[in-house]
């Protein structure tokens, strides 16, 4: 993609990119929004779209939209807050409360550390081997695993970025072409006809609230910032490229979200079906092969992969950026925004953090985990969004803010909603810690 950070090396320069000034210009630009797109969809996230068309049909589809608008409005403000100085984003919280949010935050990533990577590259194996029948698993699950952190370890991230926009076209290629071809059937079009109008489940406030909630995380919004340092994206005048870059990440997002929701109302609303683990996405992708012939199973199962896969490389990826800031500024307080101290993803900070996800990846593999820990750390993770919108709500309307990028009315209520919802969902989910740790 355009505008990629040149790596500095004996001599050479570095150049720095220019924004662009047409509409054409900014398209050529994307890239950072579809990393991001692809790390914050996952397995859980095609459960849950699937399990909504299974049980609402068509009805739900706003709720993901609201979701994505306050992602939107959350990314949007944290990339303006990267735009206004040369500095990473934990850079700029430790102006409110010093060594506080970095150590906060780098306790819920390192237990992310330890319970992300072995379920996304488990599922990841399984549909390699559903792909390719035969496989052994633990050889087949090492070389899933490896070869993610190999192109990590290796690669500039100009070149994960170019891995994950191929995984783009075949994720978002095959997923609209199961959605079109399932709503061909003259029942998925009544079905279509009868769902479409949005509803608000009696009794169900706190499943809604948890959906428009759970479409994309914390940890790769705030990553998101280090992808644009990586394309040196700097000033007021980017603002209008952060805004096309994001939204054509949404709405990729949204696309995925409606086209699962499509195919899961399509086949399986009003069946009595319920989608509740990955085993059951493997049999929507059975029946689908039965219903339209063995080239939709395979493509099926190859955009299954791609979601998988591109989720466990994004968010190895963006872990690591987050989790090594965190042990840069907790470490470099107060001289972490010298030239020597800078986040770097061949830095040793990136580097440990990449060690600590691949050994939380392998220990976890095979093992129960442990429940109490699991609860703690839902708990302490839920914390985070509500305090990233207390802190843009705070560092973004500063008068030391360029008022290009401080924030407007709209941007501040947004916030604000952020950070209502998401007060509103930690809570609820330390009331289920405490209950389970005390039952």
């Amino acid at each position: 993609m355009a505008g990629e950070r040149p790596e500095a090396g004996a001599g050479t320069s570095v150049t720095e990119p220019r924004p662009p000034a047409s509409r054409r210009g900014h398209l050529r630009m994307l890239g950072p929004g579809i990393v991001l797109a692809l790390a914050s969809v996952g397995a859980s996230d095609m459960v849950t779209t699937l399990n909504s068309g299974a049980e609402y049909g068509l009805a739900l589809i706003w709720v993901f939209v609201v979701g994505l608008l306050l992602k939107y409005a959350l990314s949007e403000a944290i990339a303006r807050l990267q735009l206004s100085a040369d500095r990473s984003f934990l850079s700029h919280a430790t102006d409110v409360g010093g060594r506080l949010f970095p150590v906060v935050l780098l306790i819920a990533e390192v237990m992310v550390g330890l319970f992300f990577g072995a379920g996304v590259a488990s599922i990841t194996t399984r549909i390699v081997q559903a792909i390719f029948p035969g496989l052994p698993f633990w050889p087949t699950f090492v070389v899933v695993l490896g070869s993610a952190v190999v192109l990590l370890l290796v690669g500039r991230y100009g070149i994960v970025e170019k891995a994950m926009v191929g995984f783009a076209i075949l994720m978002f290629f095959g997923i609209v072409f199961m959605a079109v071809g399932s709503a061909v059937d003259p029942d998925a079009q009544q079905t279509a006809v009868e769902t479409v109008v949005p509803i608000f489940p009696q009794g169900s406030l706190i499943t809604v609230l948890s959906l428009i909630g759970g479409v994309g995380g914390a940890t790769g919004i705030m990553a998101y910032t280090y992808f644009v340092r990586e394309k040196r994206w700097r000033g007021p005048a980017w603002k209008s490229v952060i805004r096309t870059d994001l939204g054509f990440s949404y709405s990729l997002v949204a696309i995925f979200a409606i086209a699962m929701t499509a195919v899961g109302a399509f086949w399986l609303f009003g069946q009595g079906h319920t989608i509740e683990s990955n085993e059951a996405v493997f049999d929507i992708g059975t029946l689908l092969g039965e219903q339209l012939g063995g080239f939709v199973h395979v493509l099926f199962l190859l955009s299954f992969f791609a979601v998988t896969y591109s989720s466990l490389l994004g968010g190895f990826q963006g872990i690591a950026y987050v989790t090594g800031d965190c042990l840069r500024v907790i470490r470099t307080y107060p001289r972490q925004d010298a030239p020597s101290a800078d986040m770097r993803a061949n830095g040793p900070e990136f580097r440990i953090a990449l060690a600590w996800l691949t050994f939380g990846t392998l220990l976890f593999m095979g093992t129960d985990k442990p429940v109490s820990l699991v609860l703690i750390y839902a708990s302490i993770s839920s914390l985070i969004l509500p305090v990233l919108a207390i802190l843009l709500l705070i560092l973004l309307n500063r008068k030391s803010m360029d008022a290009q990028l401080r924030s407007g009315p709209l941007s501040n209520a947004m916030l604000v909603l952020c950070l209502l919802l998401f007060t509103f969902l930690a809570g609820v989910q330390i009331v289920e810690t405490v209950s389970g740790l005390v039952g």
